[in-house]
């Protein structure tokens, strides 16, 4: 049977982390025990390439990261059994000064840590000392007779994936999150709050990586995605940078061999490995290391810190022979990464609805996604995206208007699918989702992209609507009242996600930025204000009647205002326009979404007194403008508003109940203050649309996300400041009314 040569990955050897010196030691024997000898990576690599023999029952030693322990512990009982090592370095890591003793610390030698606390160290301070210094690895060289190569410049990890799996503060965060938070990041406030999510190699995954947002996406963390460009340039400088530190230190020249960091690698890292110069290269993958075989493909053996001598006996006789290595092989699978994405709308209207949708192909595009977006020819939401298709990372705006025939639709979303390469297809409204239903039945096209449904109202869904849901890979609500509603009509919980709506500031409002967090003042008169229509659900006839119930109450400097609504249309409210409500009451008519943002920073309470509601983009927007607000516990908004906490919520129709609510932020600024502050940091941290969009990229990439708002906890923090609201507030300038 022709030889195969065992290739064993080892990391650290202390009793700290890794294998423990006992442990190793008994791997050790259990090598010489078994016959096998150990040879150097050059003479494997010649061996696969036919210019030299691969001896039988043979082995490779590696380790991986040149900890310090390899240095203190591996180095010398790797000599006292007479075997050699190959020692793979992370050149950034590797510092200066003398050798260190080569003794456990308990008789002389240095601390040791674990290699997560090291690569914090390093990788946070720049502190080197856990590592092997250039002395060291020449001394391995020179001294021991082992090898020494590259293990890239930075050992850089990126985010693969958004499923999220600790956050920086908690005790098991990885630590290549590390390298990937900038410094400003890790050590702002709320770091500890920084979401971590799966670790990939940065050198085979484009990742994501934290980037701040462009000024049109709105404040907040974005999480971009990189491109293949972008990855490839990063893979050059690192791998040349790497490859020339090791030139200096090994002394091999050109025969410089690499080690994969994390053992991964496409077909990108790998071009660029051997545009940097190296020969040869070593993944995690297990197999057969026979002569003709990939010198930058060699297989590998990770040995678990618990193995004991018996496992690397048994290893060692699976992977010696070239038929038993293939037949125990283990090939690594790049993981699937989400890039294009495709929207799709059957309506023309910028309603509600539609603007979450710009508000969502705004921050994939911002994450560096490819996006595609579908809407009707000549449509309001076309008008909003056209700003998108310029620039750096376009969206491709894509009109159609046939969606009224499923099957002939089906078929143009099948197509379509498949020329963006889209992996999520996301559809609002009401008939754009049953084409994209329809498109992956394989009679009808067979597309393979993931289906997300929009569901943002909680009317009564078609009645087969739980059918198309079962075709789907979730269903997007924004509140947990429309999930009830489609669980009442036998769509599974197991696909309902919950997404809260995202505000976005207009460009020209602070800069794209939120508006500031109001500070305390002392201002005379209460601005209360209605933002909506005259229909029934919106209930501006419930806002009157609260308005007429103050007046007649006396409470005084009450100003309220209408947004939405005309003089034209005020006739028809005549019977519940007292004489003191008229002299009091403004209206402002309709006016366009910059216009109603600047009435609710004018504003100081905001009344949704609504009959029927799903979750109103004009209640974040209050948020936004550091409101407090008092509404009607209709639909989503007691998702939104804890009564008492950050806004007060009364019975549909209660107007007396609305007053008496009205009436209490009127008299206390300091309530006002701190309910509105609890808000604007709602909206900061999570109803953003960085926030949302970090949100969406954790539904398309699988989690099951259905998470209520933290208001309470928020709350919890603003009154934990409460004791510098009350003498800032006696010692505040008077507030302009405007």
């Amino acid at each position: 049977m022709p030889a195969s040569i065992p290739v064993l990955c080892y990391h650290n050897v202390s009793d700290v982390d890794g294998h423990s010196p006992r442990r190793f030691e008994e791997h050790l024997a259990a090598i010489a025990e078994a016959g096998f000898r150990t040879i150097s990576a050059r003479q494997l690599v010649e061996g696969l390439a036919g210019a030299g023999p691969l001896p039988p029952k043979a082995c490779v030693l590696t380790f991986d990261d040149c900890h310090l322990s390899n240095w203190t512990m591996a180095a010398p009982l790797l000599k006292q059994y007479g075997m050699t090592g190959v020692f793979f370095c992370v050149t950034d890591f590797i510092g200066q000064g003398a050798k260190r003793p080569q003794l456990a610390p308990g008789a002389g030698g240095p601390e040791l840590l674990s290699a997560p606390e090291s690569f914090r160290r390093v990788l946070d301070a720049d502190d080197r000392s856990q590592f092997m210094n250039e002395a060291e690895l020449r001394a391995l060289v020179t001294d021991f007779g082992f090898e020494v190569h590259g293990h890239s410049a930075r050992h850089q990890g990126t985010f693969r994936s958004l499923i999220k799996t600790a956050s920086l503060g908690d005790a098991h965060a990885h630590w290549s999150a590390t390298g990937i938070y900038p410094a400003a990041l890790r050590h702002g406030p709320g770091a500890a709050r920084l979401p971590l999510f799966e670790v990939g190699s940065g050198y085979v995954y484009n990742g994501y990586w934290p980037t701040p947002s462009s000024r049109e996406a709105g404040s907040g963390l974005f999480y971009r995605r990189r491109s293949d460009a972008e990855r490839r340039a990063f893979c050059l400088e690192d791998f040349a940078r790497c490859h020339a530190r090791m030139r200096e230190i090994n002394g091999c020249g050109d025969a410089q061999y690499f080690c994969w960091p994390w053992g991964q690698y496409d077909a990108l890292s790998e071009a660029c490995a051997r545009e940097a110069g190296f020969s040869a290269a070593f993944t995690l993958e297990r197999s057969a290391n026979v002569a003709g075989a990939n010198p930058m493909r060699i297989h590998r053996i990770g040995v678990g810190k618990t193995k004991n001598g018996a496992w690397v006996r048994s290893r060692l006789r699976m992977y010696s022979g070239s038929l038993s290595a293939r037949f125990f092989f283990k090939f690594l699978r790049k993981r699937a990464e989400v890039e294009s994405i495709l929207y799709m709308t059957d309506s023309a209207k910028l309603s509600g609805g539609s603007r979450q949708m710009v508000n969502n192909i705004l921050g994939m595009r911002e994450s560096g996604l490819r996006v595609t977006a579908v809407v009707p020819p000549g449509s309001e939401i076309r008008s909003a995206l056209l700003p998108l298709t310029q620039g750096e990372n376009p969206v491709e705006l894509v009109e159609y208007g046939g969606f009224r025939q499923y099957v002939r639709a089906a078929s143009f979303v099948a197509g379509l699918a498949r020329r963006v390469e889209a992996d999520v297809v996301h559809t609002f409204h009401a008939r754009a989702y049953k084409s994209a239903a329809l498109a992956k039945l394989p009679l009808l096209g067979g597309a393979r992209f993931s289906l997300f449904i929009n569901r943002g109202v909680i009317f009564q869904p078609n009645s087969i609507f739980a059918l198309y849901a079962l075709l789907a890979r979730g269903i997007t609500v924004n509140s947990q009242v429309c999930a009830q509603v489609l669980r009442r009509y036998l769509v599974p919980q197991k696909l309902l996600r919950l997404v809260y709506n995202s505000f976005l500031p207009e460009p020209d409002m602070n800069g794209g930025e939120l508006p500031p967090e109001r500070q305390a003042c002392k201002k005379r008169g209460c601005r209360v204000l209605y933002v909506g229509n005259v229909g029934p659900a919106k209930g501006f006839d419930v806002f009157l009647r609260t308005a007429a119930e103050l007046t007649a109450r006396g409470v005084r400097d009450l100003e309220f205002v209408g947004v939405g609504v005309g003089v034209e249309e005020l006739p028809a409210f005549q019977a519940l326009l007292t004489p003191q409500l008229k002299t009091r009451l403004a209206l402002r008519g309709h006016l366009p979404h910059r216009a109603v943002l600047d009435q609710l920073a004018q504003a100081d309470v905001l009344v949704l007194p609504s009959r029927q509601e799903s979750l109103p983009n004009v209640l974040l927007e209050a948020f936004a403008c550091s409101l407090p607000v008092v509404c009607t516990s209709v639909g989503g908004m007691p998702e939104m508003v804890r009564d008492g906490v950050n806004g007060f919520l009364r019975p549909s129709e209660d107007a007396p109940g609305l007053a008496e609510a009205v009436a209490r932020l009127a008299e206390d600024p300091l309530l006002r203050l701190r309910m509105g502050r609890i808000n604007r940091r709602l909206v900061a941290r999570h109803l953003g649309n960085a926030a949302k969009t970090l949100t969406l990229l954790r539904v398309y990439f699988g989690e099951a996300l259905f998470e209520p708002l933290p208001i309470e906890a928020l709350a919890r923090q603003v009154a934990a400041e409460e004791t510098l609201l009350e003498p800032a507030l006696e010692e505040a300038a008077p507030c302009r009314s405007t």
